[in-house]
């Protein structure tokens, strides 16, 4: 027994071996062959379609069908399914970046055409849309083999060429880096690589970990397939040039014409697909690249009704963004007519499921054939039917396959049916004798073909919703500066970073890192120094110090003195929720496991490992406070809830503190209806709210009557008592001020606090990454949702009108943002000037009353209005499920936080939604406004917000969310700066005595030290610097130099001295050495004091080694190396030595450091 297979499908009756026949013929010369398949399951679908040995093109009506067909299609055997993502918008020119899913859509294209898959899963306007041709993919492909014949500059322009983005350092998929004989690439739909090549011959191909940056296994060839699905040559790039050049009146014409400049398509360039010869196929033709093919449509009849309504949409925009300039005359043909569709089908094979007998009249079959079939049992809703049914089969000799989707699973699933008296047999790949086998395979939805006494059971039958244990904490991560960046000295204060420069100092060559002050005053700062600068992180351009005065000293006191009140209150209370114990949780009863099936979605792995993390720290006794972090719509709500049912089981009250009276509602009405089977009443404590059910709440609350409540800043107040307060949820915390917070935290000591963020303040990120605080992230989309197609491109009524038209043809609501209340009434007008009488706008902003502000937004969610234009009121976690697309005015003026947040509320329920985020038409951004753009359209993947979160902390800090006070001390010495004071205030609290600033080691080493300016681009060399300057160990110099030569290459002798002057500074720093001297003439160190002569170990170690060095008694002291007849390098070695042995380390320790 197997999966049915092909000989099983031989071996049915009710035409299904015509069928298979019909898949794996090649079709004769000038014939027509179309086949149906009527009154079938989906599992049986999905079934059919994998035993056909051909080249298969399914088509579903749309992306969020497609995207389930894929998910059913997967797990069968012999199937290497890809899914095709949507292409971007051709109509609209995006400034910026190429889409992530751009990239993933060349790499389908090119999985197909390189013969990796053998189904296409992809939806019906799909069809419509020109291509590459699979030629131009081939071509634009990149074969690489070890010992094969490239030159690293040739491989770079190819991969510039395919679309791939050069970057000094890869994170992404469609990225390269080349580095000397190195060269990073970031395969678009697969995984980071590193080439190494000895000259123009490709030495060795690693696979290496994205997180890393270190190799893993090697491979002997890698196939690179493009990473944009418009391509052009260079002579095409040149055709495109002049063309546009004729037309500079056009504003997008001439801007993209001044790109194309260098001879390179900007990442732009879809809206220039017309102009390419490349792109002029359709998927049709990529039927050829493998006989025989077929094209398989999930549903003819509603594919031929969203191919028409795609057709309608594309021809009613063309007229008016012509008129208004936002595209060209050529762009009329970006998209083939639905019968251009059906002409081009004539020439294929074609097979059509359908699940009743709905004929289409775009596609016709030539033969029908109705197999019987019924979907499988929802066996995980009555785990006992399972065994009783398995029973029944085996009585009636059929053969079944159970997938279990894991091994563990499937192994406990045969003892549980053994168990039953139920004989099952385990199989790794589904093969066997046995009536019914187990496997871990991962088909989604089974068939049961009743006649043929056959049935697969899927995992989504057998095991329903994925349950899993994994707790996790993410790593530390640091914020380098870089040329260009503002950065604090810890001694002369903030200046500006202008990068790196080599002086020679007499007979060697050393690199500083160069710092200009004001009044032009620059500042050369030592390698070996680098531990005393930090990247500037604060909200506003700073003021730079005067260098030489004793200005920033006086700021640095002066914030010191601030934070030490900041410090102690910290301190306090994060030392008493420390100390003492917390309440220790029951373990899950029957209750919350009902409870939990109540959840209407099936849990994502991340929002499994979630719950699980929060209720351990609810069982383990000590206080939780737990940070989980995730997209809007990814489940953090459902974490919440949870926690707080499994609170007030065992008797404790809970709070949901929201930040708007709407998203309270919205949480209150879902919670109530949760709740309603328990029997458990849930408050709601508002200011919409009548006085006298806000008391009766306050009263239920205060008696411990009431133990759930949903709350705004009401909650707050003082009236407001609760008898046992376990477990305080803070909805959207950037919402909220530090002190609402850190109040409730000291009036309750004891509680558990759970907060929710998509981008948490950066504050709370700080925490969280430096272990005060735990952290959960989800970042695993919830099935079926869909990355927000996102645009950054500039503002016209024209494109206003066209993305709200389009978005009320599918039936949805679109979302506008104007934060400007003054003019928000004045652009609804004109926006509904512009738009047919039919389409619906409402406002909204939050000087209206709260009752008519609820109102306006309650009509809009039961879509009486297709429109919203609103101020940042939208921005709060408010659920519009209809809400589609959003357009932001001048989203150069918002916070990073506050446009991913935005971003998040369309597209929530599977819909491909957009988002554009409009720059004024003429007026120039400001640098901070170009870099969240950029990190928006960087980071357009689900489940980004984490990534966003730490670039918001880069960008502009945290100072705003510490209080007033501390913003204006944050803005003279820099986030970082001033986290350092508070962590000395904290520890001064501790030991009651102040941490001794770290005193600095003089070097003077004639040696080369520097990077090359060939080895590391500037971008990296101050992080690379600011890495060496850490060095304080044998092991962190062993580490390092392997990270160096394994990303950038073998290090040459220059920054080897420097990586061992470093480490030499750091070991001596610990033995109170004042300077380091090591010249032609000699080596030696001095101390600062006579101490010296007290320390046992300096002096043991000193008479151990007579014969090498003597230590003096000079004011200060000096120990006095013997180097005759050393090099430069054997004199650094002595010493160095010398201090890791004072300090305990061997080489040996290093090793095993390493190993």
């Amino acid at each position: 027994m197997s999966i049915p297979s092909r000989a099983d499908i031989a071996a049915m009756g009710e035409g299904l071996p015509e069928l298979l026949a019909f898949g794996h013929v090649r079709m004769p010369a000038g014939s027509v062959s179309s086949m149906g398949v009527a009154r079938v399951t989906d599992g049986a679908k999905a079934h059919l379609t994998a035993s056909i040995p051909a080249l298969r093109i399914c088509v579903a009506p749309d992306l969020p069908s497609a995207r389930a067909l894929y998910g059913r299609l997967a797990g069968w055997q012999g199937v290497r399914a890809v899914l095709l993502p949507p292409r971007d918008d051709i109509l609209v020119f995006r400034k910026g970046l190429v889409s992530r899913g751009t990239v993933r859509r060349a790499a389908a294209l090119s999985a197909v055409v390189h013969g990796a898959a053998n189904v296409l899963v992809t939806d019906a306007e799909s069809l419509m849309q020109h291509c590459p041709r699979p030629e131009a993919v081939r071509a634009f492909s990149l074969d690489i083999t070890v010992g094969g014949t490239l030159s690293p500059t040739d491989a770079a322009d190819r991969l510039a060429a395919a679309g791939y983005a050069r970057r000094d350092m890869i994170s992404d998929e469609g990225e390269f880096a080349l580095r000397g004989d190195i060269l990073d690439i970031f395969v678009a739909g697969g995984a980071p690589h590193r080439i190494n090549f000895f000259d123009e011959t490709v030495e060795n191909i690693k696979r290496i970990d994205p997180e890393s940056m270190l190799s893993e296994e090697e491979t002997d060839r890698l196939l690179v397939p493009p990473a944009g699905d418009v391509m052009f040559t260079t002579e095409d790039v040149a055709k495109v040039r002049s063309e546009l050049l004729t037309r500079r009146a056009n504003a997008t014409c001439a801007l993209l014409a001044d790109g194309l400049h260098a001879g390179v398509c900007p990442p732009s360039h879809a809206w220039l697909a017309p102009f390419s010869e490349d792109n002029s196929a359709t998927l049709f033709d990529y039927l050829d690249c493998a006989s025989p093919s077929l094209v398989v449509f999930d549903e003819p009849k509603a594919v031929a009704e969203k191919l028409a309504l795609a057709w309608k949409d594309f021809s009613g925009r063309l007229a008016p963004l012509r008129e208004a300039g936002e595209i060209l005359p050529e762009h009329s043909a970006c998209l083939i007519s639905p019968q251009e569709v059906r002409r081009r089908l004539t020439k294929q094979r074609k097979l059509f499921f359908t699940s009743l007998d709905a004929g289409c009249p775009l596609f016709e079959a030539g033969k029908v054939l109705t197999p019987r079939t019924r979907p499988v049992t929802k066996y995980y809703l009555s785990p006992g039917t399972l065994a009783q049914d398995m029973k029944t089969f085996l009585l009636n000799k059929a053969k079944v396959l159970i997938c279990a989707g894991s091994r563990d699973r499937a192994r406990a699933l045969v003892d549980t049916l053994r168990e039953a008296e139920v004989y099952a047999e385990y199989s790794e790949d589904g093969e066997g004798s046995a009536g019914i086998l187990v496997t871990p395979l991962k088909v989604e939805s089974g068939v049961v073909y009743p006649a043929e006494k056959l049935a697969v059971i899927g995992v989504s039958e057998c095991v329903g919703k994925h349950k899993g244990e994994e707790i996790f904490r993410t790593k530390k991560q640091f914020i380098a500066p870089k040329a260009g960046d503002y950065v604090v000295h810890k001694v002369h204060g903030v200046g500006l970073c202008e990068g790196t420069a080599i002086l020679n100092t007499g007979e060697f060559d050393k690199e500083y890192i160069v710092i200009r002050y004001r009044d032009g005053d620059t500042l050369y700062v030592a390698a070996d120094q680098t531990d005393n600068l930090q990247k500037f992180v604060g909200e506003e351009t700073p003021k730079l110090n005067k260098l030489g005065g004793k200005e920033f000293a006086r700021e640095k006191e002066k914030v010191r003195r601030s934070v030490k009140k900041l410090a102690f209150d910290l301190l306090q209370l994060y030392a008493v929720r420390e100390k003492q114990k917390g309440f220790v949780y029951s373990p899950d009863t029957v209750w919350q496991k009902e409870f939990e099936d109540g959840f209407e979605y099936e849990e994502t792995a991340d929002q499994t490992k979630a719950i699980a993390a929060v209720k351990q720290d609810m069982e383990s006794g000590r206080i939780m406070d737990r940070v989980v972090v995730g997209d809007v719509g990814f489940g953090k709500t459902e974490v919440a809830f949870r926690a707080m049912f499994k609170t007030v089981l065992d008797g404790k009250q809970a709070v949901l503190l929201a930040p708007t009276t709407i998203l309270a509602r919205q949480h209150y009405e879902n919670l109530t209806a949760r709740l309603e089977p328990f029997g458990i009443k849930c408050g709601l404590l508002t200011r919409l709210q009548s006085s006298a059910e806000n008391a009766a709440t306050a009263a239920a609350l205060a008696d411990g009557s009431l133990t759930m409540v949903i709350a705004t800043h009401k909650v707050l107040g003082k009236d407001i008592v609760f008898k046992d307060l376990g477990l305080l949820v803070l909805d959207e915390e950037q919402r909220f001020g530090v002190g609402h917070k850190e109040w409730l935290k000291q009036r309750y000591p004891s509680v558990n606090v759970l907060t929710l963020s998509a981008t948490p303040i950066p504050r709370t990120l700080n925490m969280a990454l430096s272990g005060v605080r735990d952290i959960s992230l989800l970042e695993t989309a919830p099935k079926g949702r869909l990355p927000v197609q996102t645009y950054v491109t500039p503002y016209s009524d024209a494109l206003a009108a066209d993305a709200i038209l389009r978005e009320c043809a599918r039936g949805g609501q679109t979302l506008v943002l104007l934060n400007d209340i003054a003019a928000l009434e004045i652009y609804a007008a004109r926006l509904g000037s512009l738009l047919p009488a039919e389409v619906r706008i409402v406002t909204a902003h939050g000087q209206m009353t709260p009752h008519e502000l609820e109102r306006r937004i309650s009509a809009f969610y039961e879509k009486e209005y297709d429109v919203l234009v609103a101020t940042t009121i939208i921005e709060n976690g408010i659920d519009l499920p209809d809400a589609n697309t959003l357009i932001v005015i001048d989203s150069g003026r918002f916070g990073l936080s506050q446009l991913y947040q935005l971003r998040g509320r369309v597209g929530r329920r599977g819909a491909l939604a957009h988002a554009y985020f409009t720059v004024p038409e003429h007026g120039a951004l400001t640098e901070t406004a170009d870099k969240r753009l950029r990190v928006l359209l960087e980071n357009t993947e689900l489940g980004s917000g984490f990534r966003v979160a730490l670039s918001d902390l880069s960008i502009r800090g945290a100072g705003d969310l510490l209080g007033a006070e501390q913003h204006g001390h944050i803005e003279k010495v820099g986030y970082e700066m001033y986290i350092e004071l508070l962590h000395e205030a904290v520890e001064e609290m501790r030991t009651g005595r102040r941490p001794e600033e770290r005193k600095e080691v003089e070097m003077r080493v004639d040696l080369p030290a520097y990077i090359g300016a060939d080895y590391v681009s500037g971008g990296d060399k101050v992080r690379i610097y600011k890495r060496i300057a850490e060095v304080d160990s044998l092991s962190a110099r062993k580490e390092l130099i392997g990270e160096l030569t394994e990303v950038y290459g073998a290090p040459a002798e220059p920054l080897r001295n420097l990586i061992d002057i470093a480490l030499l500074k750091n070991l001596a720093s610990a033995f109170d050495v004042g300077k380091v001297t090591l010249t032609r003439n000699g080596a030696g160190v001095s101390f600062r004091d006579a101490s010296v002569f007290s320390d046992e170990a300096v002096m043991k170690a000193v008479s151990e080694r007579q014969d090498k060095m003597v230590l003096t008694s000079t004011i200060p002291p000096a120990l006095i190396f013997d180097v005759k007849g050393l090099g430069g390098r054997e004199k650094l070695a002595l010493m160095t030595d010398f201090f890791a042995a004072l300090a305990g380390q061997t080489e040996g320790d290093a090793d095993a450091a390493a190993g």
